[in-house]
């Protein structure tokens, strides 16, 4: 149903007012801390700050406890407070069980070049990936499999070798790899016959280890505006929030098959890639 000249007008008017009451709850919510500790609200007669908020500002009780809860948070780290007076307390929210005073500049980065829901999913990942660090041995399985006695004795005198892991791997992902260089793109629009291929490898879901959430995009690997081809294997069903986190040069390992990828703590700005994902981040919001 389509909106006449009057609708479009009242809907305009509604998001504007919409929008500016959301600014200056934001500013409401930045005043809190300061008003509950000079007890400003008992001095006009309030029974409490919740009281206060609710008859002058329209504030629930809920949001009232979270916005002075993060607000103590941002005094601790006063370089979240720009964010959150740019952003909302909202974009912080993700930060507070792991930001701190030793870490706060590598953070507040973050947040400000991240959406709300993107940095939720770095830090998810950066937390899993944490508990797998170097100093924990990856659990290694036994594979049986028959060969020729010539070969079996070569494979034996391979797999002495420090990189014995590495060379099998590299052997694995250039059998994995297509024989022949894909034939350049007619257009931008991935061929519906390898949307299909991509999406059936993870069952539409995101391609990123650890991640179950439906898939929303298909991302070059190596980036379309480089090479202008679809190679299936260089196009990963992605969410949303990983999506991003590729475009902000934040996975590692991103030419090689998903179970390599790792989170970057910063982008690689040697990589050729990282230019192309600055021109795309100029014209997407944060």
């Amino acid at each position: 149903m389509k909106l006449n000249s009057v609708d479009q007008i009242l809907h305009k008017q509604f998001s504007e007012y919409g929008l500016n009451a959301k600014e200056w709850l934001r500013k409401c919510a930045l005043l809190l801390p300061e008003i509950d500790r000079r007890f400003i609200w008992k001095k006009k007669g309030f029974s409490g700050i919740y009281e206060y908020a609710a008859k002058l500002a329209g504030m629930s009780r809920g949001s009232v406890a979270d916005a002075l809860r993060i607000m103590k948070k941002v005094e601790e780290i006063p370089a979240l407070r720009q964010i959150v007076e740019e952003k909302g307390l909202n974009r912080i929210r993700p930060l507070l069980s792991i930001i701190n005073t030793e870490n706060q500049d590598f953070w507040v980065e973050k947040a400000k070049s991240m959406s709300r829901h993107t940095l939720a999913t770095y830090i998810q990942n950066y937390r899993l990936e944490g508990r797998t660090s170097p100093e924990i041995q990856p659990v290694k399985v036994i594979v049986y499999f028959q060969v020729r006695p010539e070969l079996a004795k070569k494979l034996e005198v391979l797999k002495k070798r420090e990189d014995f892991e590495e060379l099998l791997n590299r052997f694995v992902e250039s059998v994995d790899r297509p024989s022949s260089q894909p034939e350049p793109a007619k257009s931008r629009s991935i061929p519906m016959a390898i949307k299909r291929e991509v999406m059936s490898r993870t069952s539409g879901l995101c391609a990123y280890p650890s991640c179950t959430k439906s898939a929303t995009s298909l991302h070059h690997t190596q980036r379309f505006a480089l090479e202008k081809v679809h190679n299936s294997r260089q196009i990963q069903a992605l969410c949303t929030a990983h999506e991003r986190l590729a475009h902000l040069g934040l996975i590692e390992n991103e030419e090689k098959s998903p179970e390599n990828w790792r989170l970057r703590e910063e982008p690689s700005q040697s990589d050729y890639k990282f230019y192309v994902d600055r021109f795309v981040r100029l014209y997407r919001p944060t």
